[in-house]
């Protein structure tokens, strides 16, 4: 036996041994020598090596990707690589790539091809999910591009300054502030009449852990100019305690509030001087007809009712008015009433049926009712029974008995206050209105929906 002979034989079984998959091929492209790896990958026997077509296991799809390149590499004699899909011998589809150099017999002369096979399958799927997750990655930084520019412009636009600050107050970014501020303070970029304000707010922010939102009003010039000023806490890219700031120019809004004020003023005074003229009118009317003095006085006391509610809506600027400001005005001249409620807002609209219907109330209570005597009482209360409705009563306690006085007791003939605390009050309000008369005195309930109406 040969030397060569010896150093095949000992390749061979070297080759056994090893777990890569190892084969050989000779001019044919037959596989004249698989490893024991490359044979339990497809089932074979040693002695089924010789009569095995390895080709048969490629998918049809890569036999281009597998089939050219191992043509061209055994017609120049020269090494190659690709790679393909097989089915192993269990039927799972595996990735191999094939790296393979030309070998010579004993004679020199080329006898075909010598290889190792590497399962790839795994390395190829974390391939595909990595390319996949570029892919997702990618689309997400187009989306946060897009959503960056339309920030931008949408700051842009509304003039919106936005910064954050560490705990030294230092500016570390800005957004529509000038690059100049970076590492400043406020105090130190515009100056402390400018920025100290601005200062306590962010010191506040990083003091407190919780956000802050204030106004602030900054004398520039000649002229005073006003800043919404929203702040909250943040965490730093290097793990330190920061702070993000807002500030919104809101200098037009406040003026045009301010001339709305002085508009809402003059309104009110002369919606007073209509109900003086009316006032005026019917007391010259009463003159010159038999007019008893009760119904001047009644009637003088409603039109006072009348202005009260006027003033309650124009102390509000989007038209709805605070229940508990409008009773203690329309009661704060009569003792023994107790008012007990959360504050509530009210559509504008029925404040003067409420002012007018309170008027009434307290009107007789003090003529007929529990206010007549020392120890009489009344305990008006309202709460929010549901999120579009408020439940108010006014309850008299300590009376003198119904049948001796109200104007509306059971069994009268009902008049114009009668009429106002019941089918006027519930049309004009939209809601439900209740009246008994017990041991103790008058009990009113009114049920009030306090929901917004769109109008379009």
């Amino acid at each position: 036996m040969t030397a060569s002979t010896l150093d095949t034989l000992s390749l061979a079984m070297l080759a056994e041994e090893s777990p890569a998959m190892l084969w050989r091929g000779d001019l044919n492209g037959r596989c004249v020598f698989l490893s024991r790896a490359m044979r339990e990958f497809w089932g074979l026997q040693p002695d089924e090596c010789g009569v095995f077509d390895w080709s048969s296991s490629l998918l049809t799809e890569d036999h281009a990707v597998v089939f050219e390149p191992f043509a061209a590499a055994m017609a120049a004699q020269r090494a190659f690589t690709c790679e393909g899909r097989y089915r192993r011998a269990d039927g799972e589809v595996r990735i191999l790539q094939t790296r393979a150099r030309p070998y010579c017999n004993e004679d020199g002369v080329f006898a075909g091809m010598v290889g190792v096979n590497e399962d790839t399958t795994e390395l190829r799927r974390a391939d595909e999910a990595l390319l996949a997750r570029n892919r997702q990655l990618d689309d997400s930084l187009v989306q946060l591009r897009s959503t960056a520019d339309r920030f931008a412009l949408a700051t842009s636009i509304s003039g919106l300054a936005m910064s954050e600050h560490d705990e030294t107050l230092k500016y570390v970014w800005a957004h529509n502030v000038p690059v100049e501020c970076l590492g400043k303070t406020p105090s130190e970029f515009v100056g402390p009449e400018v920025g100290g304000p601005l200062e306590v707010i962010l010191r506040r922010t990083i003091d407190t852990g919780h956000m802050q939102t204030e106004e602030i009003s900054v004398l520039i010039g000649d002229g005073r100019t006003w800043w919404d000023i929203q702040a909250s806490p943040s965490t730093l890219p290097d793990g330190r305690p920061g702070v993000v700031a807002s500030a919104l120019d809101v200098t037009a809004r406040r003026l045009n509030e301010a001339k709305l004020e002085i508009l809402a003023k003059e309104l009110g005074h002369r919606v007073k001087n209509v109900f003086a003229v009316v006032q005026a009118i019917v007391r010259q009317s009463a003159r010159a007809t038999p007019v008893p003095d009760a119904f001047i006085k009644a009637v003088e006391a409603r039109l006072v009712a009348l202005a009260d509610a006027q003033d309650s809506l124009l102390t509000m600027s989007d038209d709805r008015f605070s229940l508990q400001g409008l009773l203690t005005r329309q009661l704060s001249h009569l003792e023994g009433v107790e008012l007990d409620g959360p504050e509530v807002l009210l559509p504008g609209k029925f404040a003067p049926y409420l002012s007018l219907a309170v008027h009434e109330l307290g009107t007789n209570a003090l003529k007929h009712g529990s206010l007549r005597v020392r120890d009489g009482k009344v305990a008006v209360s309202w709460a929010q029974t549901r999120p579009d409705q408020l439940c108010l009563s006014w309850r008299e306690r300590g009376g003198p008995a119904p049948a001796s006085g109200p104007a509306f007791a059971p069994g009268r003939k009902g008049g114009f206050g009668s009429l106002l605390l019941t089918k006027v009050f519930e049309g004009a309000t939209g809601g439900e209105v209740d009246m008994e008369f017990g041991r103790d005195g008058l009990l009113w309930t009114a049920i009030i929906p306090t929901g917004v109406e769109l109008h379009l």
